[in-house]
């Protein structure tokens, strides 16, 4: 039989922004490129998120 598992993590990018204050940091921030390296190395498991379903839906 052949299940769909989707797999959910947590992780996280740390930027450096100047900015007058922290709305305009967390904009700017949010249009920033991910850096991979950074985001593999923190990555946790959030197995309550973590979905299997069948392949046939009954």
């Amino acid at each position: 039989m052949k299940f769909f598992v989707r797999r959910y993590f947590s992780g996280f990018c740390t930027y450096e922004i100047n900015a007058d204050d922290e709305r305009l940091a967390y904009e700017k921030a949010k249009n920033l490129p991910i850096d991979e390296a950074e985001i593999l190395s923190n990555l946790e498991g959030w197995e309550d998120c973590d979905e299997v379903e069948s392949e046939i839906n009954a």
